[in-house]
């Protein structure tokens, strides 16, 4: 309760304010001590002594192993890759890219051929509506990452670029310029290509959007390439 209210309001949750958003029959004081206790675990941390919690990385990496077992629904998602009889690989990229950007987050496609890899990124407009990164040396860091080390961002992504959905919170994605976001991932291989497709957020990010989105647009690529074989 306390990430998803924290995802929705990008605010320190309260005990006062679960009570009346879930309607929790216990006393407001219950919840703090429970809240308590999540903090003594490393679950939760507060930024001023009366203020409300957040999650930590610990918090957020607990979160999603409960819904990871579950595994990702789809979203309805209608991608035209149809502009030519036989579509060319940047056509796709961009349909691609387009698509993972509905999402809300900025998506990233690394595609890798017989000689050469590249990066392609797009929505890099969305970190500017989060309030983590209202700071625009926040943003001079993540433009940093995805132009001059592009090539170590494309390597990354191909590590993980197998069927299974990939998130990688905070310093896991050993970038220490964006430290404070997410990063989920995925990929698949077609022919004689690698094709790895994420989406970078925030560490505040709506997981269960994210990669329940970049599940459905992987399955209808796939389905597109297998077509065009």
């Amino acid at each position: 309760m306390v990430v998803d209210s924290y995802i929705e309001e990008s605010k320190p949750i309260s005990s006062a304010y679960l009570c009346k958003r879930y309607n929790l029959t216990c006393s407001s004081a219950t919840v703090r001590n429970i809240m308590f206790a999540l903090e003594r675990q490393g679950l939760l941390s507060h930024i001023y002594t009366s203020s409300g919690r957040v999650p930590t990385k610990a918090g957020f990496k607990i979160y999603i192993e409960s819904f990871e077992r579950e595994g990702f629904q789809d979203y309805p998602i209608t991608i035209s890759f149809y502009s030519a009889p036989r579509p060319s690989l940047d056509d796709i990229v961009d349909h691609t890219l387009d698509a993972l950007s509905l999402s809300g987050y900025t998506s990233l496609v690394a595609v890798s051929g017989r000689q050469d890899r590249m990066l392609f990124f797009k929505g890099l407009r969305f970190m500017l509506e989060q309030p983590e990164f209202e700071n625009v040396e926040r943003l001079k860091d993540i433009l940093y990452i995805l132009e001059v080390k592009m090539d170590d961002i494309g390597k990354l992504l191909f590590d993980y670029s197998d069927e299974k959905i990939r998130i990688l919170i905070g310093d896991d994605i050993g970038f220490s310029e964006i430290a404070d976001c997410s990063l989920v991932v995925s990929g698949l291989n077609e022919k004689d290509h690698r094709l790895a497709l994420a989406l970078l957020g925030p560490m505040r990010m709506n997981y269960t959007r994210a990669a329940s989105y970049l599940n459905s647009v992987k399955n209808r690529l796939e389905q597109l390439l297998i077509g065009l074989v």
